[in-house]
C-alpha cells in the first residue's frame, strides 16, 4: 500500500514541472519571439532547441519519474542560469523573478536528493529488474 508520503512526492513532481512544461510549449509555439528575446540578452539562438528539449522532455521525464535525479540537476541549473541571464537589474520585478527561479532550483535540488519515490517509472523498472534476476 502506498503511503501519503509517496502520493505527496508524486504530486510534488507534477507541481515542480508545471511552469517548465508550459514554458517549453510556449517556446515551441512562439519560437521566433523567443529567439529574438534570447538575442536581446546575448544568448545564442542555437540554445533554444536545447532549452525546449530540457523544458518539455525533462518535464515529462520528471512527471513520470524517469531519470529524475539526473534531469532535476539540469532543471536546477537551467533555473539559476536563466535567472542570471534574463533577470539582471535592480528592479523589484527582476528580484521577484530571480527569486522564483531560485525557488524552482531549490525544489529540483530536493528532488535530485530524494529521488522520484515509489510512484515512478524508475521504481517500476527497478522492481522488474529484480524480478528478472
Amino acid at each position: 500500500m502506498l503511503s501519503i508520503r509517496e502520493i505527496v512526492l508524486a504530486g510534488a513532481r507534477l507541481l515542480a514541472i508545471g511552469l517548465f512544461l508550459a514554458s517549453g510549449i510556449d517556446k515551441l509555439c512562439h519560437y521566433n519571439s523567443n529567439e529574438i528575446l534570447m538575442a536581446e540578452h546575448q544568448v545564442p539562438g542555437f540554445f533554444l532547441p536545447l532549452v525546449i528539449l530540457l523544458e518539455v522532455g525533462g518535464s515529462l521525464a520528471i512527471a513520470v519519474g524517469f531519470l529524475t535525479r539526473f534531469t532535476s540537476i539540469f532543471m536546477a541549473l537551467l533555473s539559476i542560469l536563466a535567472g542570471f541571464l534574463f533577470y539582471q537589474g535592480f528592479s523589484h520585478e527582476h528580484l521577484m523573478l530571480w527569486l522564483k527561479n531560485a525557488s524552482c532550483a531549490s525544489g529540483f535540488i530536493l528532488l535530485a536528493i530524494h529521488g522520484p519515490g515509489r510512484l515512478s517509472l524508475e521504481y517500476w523498472l527497478s522492481i522488474r529488474r529484480v524480478k528478472k534476476s
